[in-house]
């Protein structure tokens, strides 16, 4: 069942296909979708985005922590499976690079 409704979201948002995730089926029931290490700010916003986009009656939230992280949570249960997406990115007005100002 968690493998159909991977497929289904894949096939309602093809641009999910094209992202830098990972889903994982986890043996409580739960499709956890997580970003891969090479996801950037846009990438992360953007599995947000297309995850809302696909499941019904999703619930999402976007907060800051601190000056220094932007966190994107989507969760949903599509077909009856429980869909959960947490990424977080720096926000790179927070940081220096190289240790001079940006």
């Amino acid at each position: 069942m968690q493998a159909a409704v991977v497929t289904m979201l894949v096939a309602k948002r093809p641009a999910l296909d094209s992202l830098p995730v990972r889903w994982e089926l986890r043996p409580d029931g739960v499709v956890y979708v997580e970003p891969t290490f090479k996801a950037g700010a846009s990438d992360i916003a953007k599995i947000a985005s297309e995850l809302t986009r696909a499941m019904r009656g999703a619930r999402t939230e976007t907060y800051d922590i601190g000056t220094t992280y932007r966190v994107h949570e989507v969760s949903a249960q599509p077909s009856g499976v429980q869909v959960r997406f947490y990424g977080q990115h720096r926000l790179d007005s927070a940081f220096t690079e190289g240790g001079e100002s940006a």
